[in-house]
């Protein structure tokens, strides 16, 4: 899983596409094209089909790819886990040519653009942040991406399996706007949007249960990948940490969300954020004693 945040950026979209997907029963999502100061990018829509608050977006979120299927046939996952919300799970069938536009062009770019529509349509923008190496899983599968014969029979049946037992759990998004190649000729049909900030998004909600639902998914979050590293073998306190750099901005964002008992509370719940907890603590003593040299 990757994480990406919101930005506010001007983008332009193909304007029948929007309008179809707007038009379209939700919870759904669509694959398309944007293009943001003239560069064509990948574009991953969702309406869930409820407003997610500020408070839940605001760290951004993550996002995971997979190829399922056997030596017959083969479909795409996509995850999107919006911390103490909830999770979204797509299936697509790489047997369209929709489908295969799309992730080339975001296996060659490196980069690409999720959009989340809310019900009132105010929009909010995510651009990912990962580069090139967070789409490795779909950069190596893409030669049997584009050789897919998967049949719709083949997609119906991955989809009833998926549904028995989602991985990870959570909300099956009804695949969308799929059969209209022209959709991602943008010059055809432009429509310039800015999107929409994500306090035009935020819906009444209890602030305080709001804080407690995201602290506990940040805190499961970072819980479960330092034993996941724990199981493969990451042993050493710095290699732990190397491993964990790229999540230092979930710490900091529990850290601000929670107070002093609150993030003992659970640290006492979860022995993998203790672990995470402590060694940032220790090397914090360290560089302030200056036992532990910072380079300038």
């Amino acid at each position: 899983m990757s994480n990406v945040h919101s930005l506010l950026p001007k983008l332009t979209v193909h304007r029948q596409f929007i309008d179809d997907f707007v038009a379209a029963t939700a919870p759904c999502f669509a694959l398309g094209m944007i293009e943001e100061r003239k560069q064509k990018l990948g574009l991953l829509t969702l309406r869930p089909g409820k407003s997610i608050p500020q408070q839940i977006t605001e760290p951004g979120f993550n996002f995971g790819h997979s190829l399922l299927g056997d030596a017959h046939f083969e479909v795409v996952h996509f995850a999107f886990d919006f911390y103490g919300f909830g999770t979204y799970n797509v299936l697509v069938n790489p047997n369209n040519p929709l489908v295969q536009a799309v992730l080339d062009i975001m296996v060659s770019t490196g980069e690409y653009f999720i959009l989340v529509i809310g019900p009132n349509q105010g929009v909010t923008a995510f651009r990912s942040e990962i580069g090139k190496e967070g789409l490795t899983g779909l950069k190596d599968n893409l030669k049997r991406i584009k050789r897919s014969t998967t049949t719709d029979a083949q997609y119906q049946q991955a989809l009833s399996n998926f549904q028995q037992c989602p991985d990870p759990p959570g909300q099956l998004l009804n695949w969308v706007c799929r059969d209209n190649i022209g959709y991602l000729d943008i010059a055809s049909d432009r429509l310039e949007m800015t999107p929409a900030s994500p306090r035009e998004e935020t819906v009444a909600t209890d602030d305080n249960t709001c804080r407690v639902s995201q602290r506990r998914a940040l805190a499961e979050l970072l819980d479960r990948k330092v034993n996941e590293l724990a199981r493969a073998g990451v042993g050493d306190d710095f290699m732990l940490l190397a491993h964990m750099e790229p999540d230092m901005h979930l710490f900091k964002r529990l850290l601000d969300l929670s107070d002093g008992s609150g993030m003992s509370d659970l640290c006492a719940e979860y022995p993998g954020l203790y672990r995470f907890a402590k060694l940032l603590e220790q090397i914090a003593i360290g560089i302030q004693s200056g036992e532990i040299e910072v380079p300038r």
